[in-house]
């Protein structure tokens, strides 16, 4: 691995982790300012609605000045927020710095524009594969220095993040390279035409809306399963953490692993359909799991094989986006996805308590057999040139 990729994993390790030591005890800080529940919800969706609005503004803002000024911004954002976070007193508050927590967070799209701009076209699966891998490292890692650290006091937390942030923001400054050659920081496209081009054109639509739909499957399963495991298990907080650990993992192996060697072996568009049919196949075995021994494969699969779609699907939209608006497609793709995460978790919400609790693994797994069938019609027709 060179030099600038680990720096970019490095940084991106080190976010995540800053995330997820905030994410888990949020909630329970807003509590104690005298949130409501329907407060709360809000303080979580109002990071999810910002960077749906701000990833496809900060990846064409790569484009047009370099990833690293706009990575090196979002960072003192992060810093910023997680501050505010530790020292506020109020609720609204509690909202602005979250709000700005979403418009950093939303820098996710400038990531993986530096990975394209430093992988070749063969390599360029595996180091989405180890963005996606480095985010769920931070993202495992995070809350248990969290938990950790709130047995210190409840601000710690937040101040230890905001730390975490300020030191990532001067490592990247000091040692992370600009990306980009100089003469390619211009790009041709206005935003509208952009957003069209990535939503509507027919080489980088069907992958937009694959990853989006698929994005949608998987949220689903996210926010309900702690849910099943109570129902149908009787397993607690304690229990489930592991299981999302576990997860987290094989999505990990099969992102910063797999993902490289197989694609090299049987090329991009093959492993995006069988991660795919992987990925529906572990929603189905978790629909109808009766014991731990077959929770565990399942999750085992999905984490595996959703690791390798998304993996795939991303490289797949960086090799088809115009060269100089990488950053712009990557972030409409990603707001896309941001958009999945807003409304995926409501839809499996109202299924498991109004259809029935495996209902959102059902669905998930039926949206995921669709976008195979999607993938193999129209996505596998030749590139427009």
């Amino acid at each position: 691995m060179d030099a600038p990729m680990a720096l970019i994993l490095m940084t991106v390790v080190i976010d995540l982790i800053g995330f997820g030591i905030v994410l888990p005890i949020l909630p329970l800080w807003a509590q104690h300012f005298g949130a409501s529940a329907t407060e709360i919800g809000l303080l979580s969706a109002s990071y999810a609605v910002m960077q749906v609005l701000f990833a496809p503004l900060w990846g064409r803002l790569s484009d047009q000045i370099g990833r690293r000024p706009v990575i090196l911004i979002t960072l003192a954002g992060s810093c910023v927020s997680a501050f505010m976070i530790g020292i506020a007193h109020t609720v609204l508050v509690l909202f602005l710095a979250r709000i700005l927590n979403g418009i950093s967070g939303a820098s996710y799209a400038a990531a993986q524009a530096y990975v394209a701009d430093i992988t070749t076209n063969e390599s360029r699966a595996r180091g989405m594969g180890l963005i996606g891998a480095a985010f769920g490292i931070g993202f495992i890692i995070g809350p248990a220095i969290g938990a950790v650290l709130s047995l210190i006091s409840a601000s710690t937390p937040f101040f230890f993040a905001s730390g975490l942030a300020a030191v990532n923001l001067i490592l990247a400054w000091r040692l992370l390279p600009e990306s980009r050659i100089p003469s390619a920081i211009r790009t041709r496209m206005r935003r509208g035409e952009m957003m069209r081009h990535a939503l509507a054109s027919r080489d980088l639509g069907p992958l937009v809306w694959l990853s989006f739909f698929a994005t949608f499957a998987f949220v689903g399963m996210e926010a309900t399963f702690a849910l099943l495991g109570a129902h149908r298990f009787g397993y607690g907080p304690g229990a489930m953490g592991g299981l999302f650990a576990f997860v987290g993992i094989a999505a990990a192996v099969g992102q910063g692993v797999l993902v490289g060697r197989l694609v090299a072996r049987e090329g991009e568009f093959t492993v995006m359909v069988w991660g795919l049919i992987g990925t529906a196949i572990g929603l189905g075995l978790l629909a109808v799991a009766v014991n731990l021994a077959l929770v565990l494969v399942a999750l085992a699969i999905l984490g595996v094989c959703s690791g390798l779609a998304f993996a795939t699907v991303t490289a797949m939209i960086s090799h088809r986006a115009p060269e100089d608006a990488q950053g712009g497609v990557l972030g409409v793709a990603a707001s896309t996805s941001g958009l999945a995460r807003v409304f995926g978790p409501i839809v499996a919400g109202v299924l498991f308590e109004f259809a029935s609790p495996a209902a959102p693994l059902v669905l998930g797994a039926v949206i995921t057999a669709v976008c195979v069938v999607a993938a193999l019609k129209v996505v596998s027709r030749p590139v427009a040139t």
